[in-house]
């Protein structure tokens, strides 16, 4: 036996003692090198024996979106990476599934199998790997590959491949790298070989890929048995199996459109799938018995209400069966309260581009599947605001801001799954949890007592489901009117009716921008609306939050090339028209530099307080751009903080009494949009009144 797998350890995180460990990707002897001979990817396939099996797959593989075959695909220019797995491993997986050989593989598994190996449009490196749950991009399937550390050693003269940590000491010959989908190891020795339309990895086994949805992937594991139960009673799991794709979209009735932002062209893509998506929260049953009490399904109901209230229920009585399924069950309402409507995988839940980790955690808000609610989703990154029993970079349901004195216990969310489980599926992912999220009384009073930032790219379930921020993040300008998606983060736009929270007029163009972070937009990225006749007019869904006063604010960048609009809560006009355009900022706003004031103390104070009587804020102090362009991560360029920036603003839209059993909606309408005049919609504020109402020391409003 030449490589194997051993015992599949879950024990992932790197021990001090392992520091020593080198990787792929700097300890192979130069001569070990693959030299680079202008190959594609398809001539590097086929010219080595050890991949013929796996290129007789490819060959009968056909790339669905547009009718050819896969063999011939990655004969042509682009970027892929290509994890490929040889005869050895082919033949594995030939006889763990009865096949004789790669003949009797039907077509459709042949085309997943294949698929699932390549990723179009990134070359990734075992250097993008480092520290990562998954890739950053999805794959030719439409998946992202999840991936473990993993580690090589050898004995006995073999070199023996394993996950668990622990096993690899006293070892001889250790070396770091990668597992996928918790199946195909990426060999050591064979991994980063360049060709011309981009990089191949060798790996020991077939990537395993789920064809079942995210309820059937919960249903078969057993430590999440009673959070199983209470999805089918509630009629969750159904509503999950039956929304994959919306087969009524057809791309093809678009065209792609360049449109002039102020300083580019941006070329903007129709998206070319909407697909459905789903992220579960599971809490083990271990957890509910344990923290709970919970035993069985009733137990399950039972808790449910005793935070949501509700009828007395016998929920093993047949005739109670679709009270259960009732949007205003108690069970339906915890139940739906942890799952998300998009696909999120692990690191793509928050985002870290433009934020200062080290001075806020990367906070997201989301919208569940328990009508008109909202989670918190935290990464926690600064080490002041960690408290015993937190593990820093780890993501947290519901917590509570440590910064504002209302520090609540959050449900802290694993990356892992217990077990070798599959947990991303053909339309969701789930992960498990050690408690249970609710939207009862303490949560809304605890939770939402604090200024919530919220990008727009989290309102709109469709684009994370449909990969529209592609993990690309690019400190390159796009290129004017290239259709070509692999030449930087690809740009998009949205006709209407393919966002379902969205109502744009038929002269308008909403289209998104991708993340650079070199623009001076939050998080990256940033909506503009266009209009080919000099007038829009757009109206979304505006994020649910407890009943309570707000302040309602925008976050956006002043340019000379923006317009003047009219805003609306609920088709109420909100104030007198809003003016865009960055001329006389300082004369309109009261803005200073605000981190390199001369003011200090009570001045300074001063100076903030007449900026907000006037309706604006800096931006955050917390949030940044990189000033020019360098890396791409930015290594290369000095940082401009969005409160030293003049253009970088937050601006109330008004101060509203929000109920949080309607759904309020705002609306946008042009008054002056002469020469393609853009709106940017780049991130909203909705802060409570018991945030914005306090002035002075401790619990005012920060500048973060």
């Amino acid at each position: 036996m030449r490589r194997h797998l051993t015992t599949l350890g879950l024990f992932l995180v790197s021990l001090p003692s392992l520091f020593f460990l080198s990787s792929c990707s700097d300890d192979i002897p130069a001569e070990s090198y693959y030299t680079f001979t202008g190959e594609m990817l398809s001539d590097y396939l086929r010219e080595r024996p050890q991949f013929s099996e796996f290129v007789e797959i490819i060959e009968r593989a056909q790339y669905s979106q547009r009718g050819i075959n896969l063999m011939d695909l990655i004969a042509t220019y682009g970027q892929y990476t290509c994890f490929a797995p040889d005869n050895e491993a082919v033949e594995a997986y030939l006889k763990a599934n009865g096949y004789g050989s790669v003949k009797d593989i039907p077509d459709d598994i042949c085309d997943t199998i294949a698929r699932t190996h390549l990723v179009n449009g990134r070359a990734f490196g075992t250097e993008d790997l480092m520290g990562a749950t998954s890739l950053s991009s999805v794959n030719m399937n439409d998946r992202y590959l999840q991936v473990q550390e993993a580690f090589s050693y050898v004995e006995g003269g073999d070199t023996i491949y394993t996950t668990d940590s622990l096993e690899i000491e006293g070892k001889a010959d250790i070396h770091n790298t990668y597992r996928l989908n918790r199946s195909g190891i990426i060999y050591f020795d064979q991994c980063n070989d360049s060709v011309e339309n981009g990089i191949v990895h060798t790996v020991n086994g077939v990537i395993s890929s789920s064809n079942q949805t995210v309820a059937d992937l919960i249903d078969e594991n057993p430590n999440i048995s009673l959070f199983s139960q209470a999805m089918e009673a509630t009629g969750l799991s159904e509503y999950i199996r039956a929304h994959i794709k919306d087969a009524s979209w057809n791309p093809d009735l678009y065209e792609d459109k360049s449109v002039y932002s102020g300083t580019q062209w941006d070329y903007c893509h129709i998206p070319e799938t909407k697909n459905f998506g789903f992220t579960v929260f599971a809490c083990p049953d271990s957890v509910l018995r344990e923290t709970y009490g919970i035993e069985d399904l009733q137990g399950f109901y039972d808790y449910a209400r005793s935070v949501y209230g509700g009828d007395d229920l016998d929920v093993n009585d047949p005739a109670n069966a679709e009270a259960l399924k009732d949007l205003r069950s108690p069970l339906r309402r915890l139940i739906g309260y942890n799952i998300l409507k998009q696909k999120g995988m692990y690191a793509d839940l928050t985002t870290i581009t433009t934020i200062e980790t080290t001075l806020i955690n990367p906070t997201e808000w989301y919208a569940t599947m328990d009508s008109l609610t909202t989670i918190k989703i935290e990464r926690l990154t600064v080490t002041k605001y960690i408290s015993s029993g937190e593990t820093r970079n780890t993501l947290y349901l519901n917590r509570g801001d440590k910064s504002r004195g209302c520090y609540t216990t959050g449900i802290k969310v694993s990356s892992e799954v217990e077990g070798d489980y599959v947990n991303e599926g053909l339309n969701g992912v789930y992960y498990t949890t050690d408690g249970l999220a609710d939207y009862g009384e303490t949560t809304k009073q605890d939770i939402f007592n604090t200024r919530m930032r919220m990008d727009l790219y989290y309102m709109f379930p469709e684009l994370m489901n449909n990969n529209i921020r592609d993990g690309r993040t690019s400190n390159l300008w796009a290129n004017s009117n290239n259709p070509d998606k692999n030449v930087t983060s690809p740009n998009y736009w949205f006709p209407n009716g393919y966002l379902d929270n969205v109502r744009v007029n038929d002269d308008g163009i909403f289209l998104f921008q991708s993340q650079h972070n070199t623009y001076s937009s939050y998080e990256g990225d940033e909506f503009n609306l266009a209009s080919d006749v000099n007038s829009y007019d757009i109206t979304f869904n505006l994020p649910s939050v407890p009943t309570g006063t707000y302040q309602i604010r925008l976050g956006f960048c002043a340019m000379a090339s923006r317009g003047i609009c009219q805003f609306y809560l609920d088709g109420d006009p909100q104030g007198i028209p809003f003016d865009m355009r960055d001329t006389n900022i300082e004369t309109r706003t009261g803005w200073f530099a605000l981190t390199s004031s001369s003011l200090s103390g009570d001045e300074l104070e001063q100076a903030k307080k007449n900026m907000h009587n006037l309706g604006w804020w800096h931006g955050p102090r917390a949030v940044f751009r990189y000033a020019s362009e360098g890396s791409v991560d930015g290594s290369s360029a000095s940082k401009v903080y969005f409160s030293d920036f003049d253009g970088t603003l937050r601006y109330l839209l008004c101060t509203a009494t929000l109920d949080e059993n309607v759904q309020h909606t705002v609306r946008i309408k042009s008054i002056w949009a002469v020469g393609t005049a853009l709106v940017m919609i780049d991130y909203l504020e909705l802060v409570p009144k018991s945030v914005y109402g306090v002035e002075g020391e401790g619990m005012a409003e920060d500048d973060y």
